[in-house]
């Protein structure tokens, strides 16, 4: 009977345990999403309110960009926005450069020549809320999870540098050429020897993060991009200043001072005083189905057990 007791006791630590690893993985919370996709808006078209209908050739070798997170002709991800957003509304202005995106995204190309009016079309189109929830759709589908999934594994706790893995993946994409997300993430691992998830420090690892991104804009695998990425690198900047002043949680007003972004503030729907932390902190009422409180430490728990053990042994 004791030994039984003991199994059952054990069998309750170990779900205990499971639950706590799984909630080391963490999301950003509505205010902290949001705040992350403003500054990403920002560098993106200027200001912090989302620009559905922008859309222009910025000769960056991605063909068109457009929309609030910069969809792009060349790499597929605008013809997949245009063919979802058809399926639900066929008569949109845009169905009608379906075959030409379908041809851009096979072959990766930055031509523009069959995108005449594309555009004028994509700006018409942006008044309509079913193409902003399109495009919001697609954002998480493609850039926000992958970015939040990267993160966890990396095992990233301050909203600042989920923030800045969301921000870098619209830029850099999450290709396997060495200017993709991964690979800078690769790189970041190499030079300090690993990640948060392996025990480093974040406050340290995220600078070196930021650093490397750097150093891949002024110098990109693809050649095509040099010009626009060059001027870019005071996204960069922005979130190494954050970082400097500490930042780490994307709360109360968020501020900033570069050259291209001077003395910019954010205000965010969260206070000043909230956790630096992805999401909102930890508490046993958090996992009241789960049994156990979060909060028991793992060595206390079976220090417990043991004395129950003991105990049933006698």
């Amino acid at each position: 009977m004791g030994a039984r007791r003991c199994l059952l006791l054990i069998l309750l630590a170990c779900t205990c345990l499971s639950v706590r690893s799984i909630a080391q993985n963490c999301s950003l919370s509505a205010p902290q999403k949001l705040a992350a996709m403003q500054l990403t808006n920002l560098f993106e078209n200027g200001n912090f309110e989302f620009n559905y209908g922008y859309c222009e050739n910025i000769n960056d070798g991605r063909g068109v960009t457009a929309g609030f997170a910069g969809f792009t002709t060349a790499n597929g991800d605008a013809l997949d926005l245009v063919r979802e957003y058809t399926a639900g509304y066929p008569q949109n202005r845009l169905a009608k450069y379906l075959p030409a995106l379908i041809l851009l995204g096979k072959t990766q190309s930055d031509s523009t020549a069959l995108l005449t009016g594309f555009c004028k079309a994509w700006a018409a189109e942006a008044h309509n809320i079913p193409f902003q929830l399109a495009q919001q759709a697609q954002v998480d589908s493609v850039y926000y999870r992958p970015s939040q999934e990267s993160a966890d594994s990396l095992g990233l706790q301050y909203a600042l540098s989920r923030a800045f893995l969301y921000d870098t993946i619209i830029q850099h994409g999450d290709g396997d050429d060495g200017d993709s997300l991964a690979a800078i993430v690769n790189r970041t691992n190499a030079l300090q020897g690993g990640s948060p998830a392996d025990g480093l420090d974040e406050s340290i690892w995220l600078p070196a993060m930021i650093r490397e991104r750097r150093h891949d804009q002024l110098h990109p695998e693809n050649a095509a991009t040099a010009d626009q990425w060059i001027v870019s690198v005071e996204r960069t900047d922005v979130f190494s200043q954050l970082a400097e002043t500490q930042q780490w949680g994307l709360s109360g007003t968020i501020r900033f001072n570069t050259t291209n972004y001077p003395n910019e503030s954010l205000i965010t729907n969260t206070t000043a005083s909230s956790s630096a932390m992805c999401g909102q902190n930890l508490t046993s009422s958090d996992s009241t189905s789960s049994g156990c409180s979060q909060s028991i430490a793992v060595s206390t728990l079976f220090a417990m057990l043991c004395l129950v053990c003991v105990v049933t042994a006698v």
